[in-house]
């Protein structure tokens, strides 16, 4: 009974060398070990921000929607020109067909 030629029990030695790779199961569940099986030494530190004034956001929240204002005619202003391109690049071949 050997199921021709090892092809099981290559199937069975390749499934216990994978199961051998991974980290344990039980312990990331149990209690709070799961970070320490994938972190390193150097913790990851949230940045503190500091406390903005009203005034002082209001400014920030103008400056960024201004550059979102500028960025989304930027790139309107490239796609008609794209779009230009196209319709002239179109009528010339149809021109040069014809």
């Amino acid at each position: 009974m050997s199921y021709g030629a090892g092809h099981v029990m290559d199937m069975i030695n390749r499934l216990k060398q994978n199961r051998a790779q991974r980290p344990s199961n039980r312990p990331k569940f149990k209690e709070n070990y799961r970070e320490g099986i994938y972190s390193s030494k150097n913790k990851f530190k949230p940045q503190s921000l500091r406390p903005v004034s009203e005034k002082e956001l209001a400014k920030i929240k103008n400056n960024i929607r201004e550059r979102a204002k500028l960025q989304r005619k930027n790139e309107q202003i490239m796609f008609g020109i794209l779009i230009v391109f196209v319709v002239t690049l179109i009528i010339g071949i149809l021109v040069w067909v014809n």
